[in-house]
C-alpha cells in the first residue's frame, strides 16, 4: 500500500514554524532524520519531538508510527485543524560543555531562554539579571552607547520581576551588566547563559502530571524529571506543595502495570509511593524517558566531574564531544565520546510489538544500579572511546530492580 503523504508542522525552540510533509507510515525518526537534514544539525540526540495528548505534552517513542500519537482525522485526511508537533530538549545536561555541536546549542540556548521567562525562582532574583546580560551579549553582541531602550524586558526577565521592579528600573540597570561583558563572543555568552540557567531549580526538568486515585478525580501529582533524579510535588485546590526529591541513588524500583506507577525509594511513606498516568501510552513513554534519563546521568558523571575539577583549578582548555567521524584519531585527554553513545534511546519495554499501546497489558521494572559489567554491541570501537574518556559506560539500555 501506498505511503500516502499528509501535513504537519513542527516548532522549534526558537519559536520557527517548520511545514513539512510527512508519509502515513512514517515514524517518528523519519520526521527527527528530514528536521536534521533541514536545520543542518548533524547532533539532535538531546531533543525530542513532543505532541499534545489528552491535554498533556507527551515526547514520542521515534521508533512508533506517527498515528499512534495523531488524532484519526490527521489519518483520514480529514483534519481541519493544524497538527502541531514541537522540537523540545528532552534530555538536560549537568553542564553545558557537553554540548558542543553549534546548532544544537543554539537549539539548546533558545529553549532555556524561554524557560527562564517562566521561572519562578523568587530566591535568586540576582540570578535572572546577570542572566539576561548573557543573553543580550549572545543576542546582541556589545553594548552600544548611548542606548537606552535597545531591548524590550519581556523578551529577557519572567513577568513577575517585571511586575516587582518596572521596565525603567530594568533598562536603567541591565545596561551597566551588560557592558561588563564586553569583548565576549556570542558563543560564550550562550554557553554561560545556559550554565547559570541549569542551576534554577524549575528549568532542566520536565513536569508530567499524574494522579492519586484510578478515577483521576482527587488530586493530582507532578513529577519532575532532571538529570540528578525526581522531584514529587502535589496539587491541591489549585495549590502546588512539593512533597519528594529523589535523587537516582535514592530509588529502588519505578514499575507500572497499565496505568498504575509504583516508585519504591528511601524516604518514601511505607517507601512506595502509588499514582496514575493518563493512559497505557503516557505510562510507556513517561518510563522510558525516566530509564533514558537516568542513563545518560550516569554515562556523563565522569565527564561533569573532570569539566568541575578542570574548572576549579583554572583550567580553561575546552574538552570537546566527538562526531563519531574520527574516532581513529590520536587520543586526547580532553576528548569526550560522541553524544550518541552517552545516550542510546532504544526502548526496553515488553510491549515493543504490540500494533495498539493503548490496550496492552504492560509491566516494566527499570533499574538503577550502576553496574560493575556492562556489554556493548560493538566492543572495539566502545573500547577506543573508553581509552579516551577514562571509564565513561556506554553501555545500551538499562536492564529492566534498583540496588546500591
Amino acid at each position: 500500500m501506498k505511503n500516502q503523504s499528509r501535513g504537519l508542522s513542527v516548532i522549534l525552540p526558537n519559536s520557527t514554524k517548520l511545514n513539512m510533509t510527512v508519509g502515513l507510515k512514517d515514524r517518528g525518526q523519519d520526521v527527527f532524520s528530514q528536521l536534521s537534514e533541514l536545520l543542518v544539525v548533524s547532533d539532535l540526540h538531546l531533543f525530542g519531538l513532543s505532541v499534545v495528548k489528552d491535554n498533556e505534552p507527551l515526547f514520542l517513542d521515534l521508533e512508533q508510527k506517527l498515528s499512534l500519537y495523531l488524532p484519526k482525522s490527521w489519518r483520514k485526511n480529514t483534519s481541519k485543524e493544524e497538527v502541531v508537533l514541537s522540537l523540545k530538549v528532552q534530555y538536560f545536561v549537568e553542564k553545558a560543555q557537553l554540548i558542543v555541536n553549534n546548532e544544537a546549542r543554539q537549539l539548546y540556548y533558545a529553549e532555556l531562554k524561554g524557560r527562564v521567562l517562566r521561572s519562578e525562582c523568587f530566591e535568586q532574583e540576582g540570578l535572572y539579571f546577570q542572566l539576561a546580560a548573557y543573553a543580550l551579549q549572545a543576542d546582541l553582541g556589545d553594548h552600544e552607547e548611548p542606548n537606552f531602550a535597545y531591548f524590550s524586558p519581556q523578551g529577557y526577565f519572567p513577568f513577575w520581576i517585571i511586575q516587582k521592579r518596572g521596565n525603567d528600573y530594568i533598562l536603567k540597570h541591565i545596561p551597566t551588566l551588560h557592558r561588563e561583558l564586553k569583548g565576549m563572543s556570542s558563543s560564550k555568552a550562550s554557553l554561560h547563559f545556559m550554565q547559570e540557567a541549569l542551576t534554577l531549580s524549575d528549568v532542566p526538568v520536565t513536569i508530567y502530571r499524574m494522579f492519586k486515585e484510578k478515577n483521576k478525580a482527587q488530586g493530582s501529582i507532578l513529577i519532575g524529571l532532571a538529570s540528578g533524579g525526581l522531584q514529587i510535588s502535589e496539587t491541591l485546590n489549585g495549590k502546588q506543595k512539593f512533597l519528594y526529591d529523589m535523587p537516582w541513588s535514592d530509588i529502588h524500583s519505578i514499575t507500572f502495570q497499565g496505568r498504575k506507577f509504583d516508585i519504591r525509594a528511601d524516604g518514601l511513606r511505607e517507601q512506595k509511593m502509588v499514582f496514575y498516568s493518563f493512559s497505557v501510552l503516557h505510562s510507556i513513554n513517561l518510563l522510558q524517558h525516566i530509564s533514558n534519563s537516568h542513563r545518560l546521568h550516569m554515562n556523563t558523571k565522569p565527564l561533569v566531574m573532570r569539566l568541575k575539577e578542570k574548572s576549579d583549578i583554572g583550567t580553561h582548555r575546552e574538552m570537546y564531544i566527538t562526531d563519531g567521524a574520527d574516532l581513529d584519531m590520536e587520543d586526547s585527554e580532553d576528548e569526550l565520546p560522541p553524544m550518541k553513545f552517552l545516550l542510546d534511546q532504544k526502548r526496553t519495554t515488553e510491549c515493543t510489538n504490540v500494533k495498539d499501546v493503548s490496550m496492552a497489558p504492560c509491566g516494566l521494572e527499570m533499574s538503577v544500579d550502576e553496574p560493575e559489567e556492562m556489554f556493548v554491541d560493538d566492543p572495539e570501537d566502545i573500547l577506543r572511546l573508553v581509552e579516551l574518556v577514562e571509564g565513561v559506560s556506554v553501555d545500551g539500555p538499562l536492564p529492566l530492580p534498583i540496588s546500591y
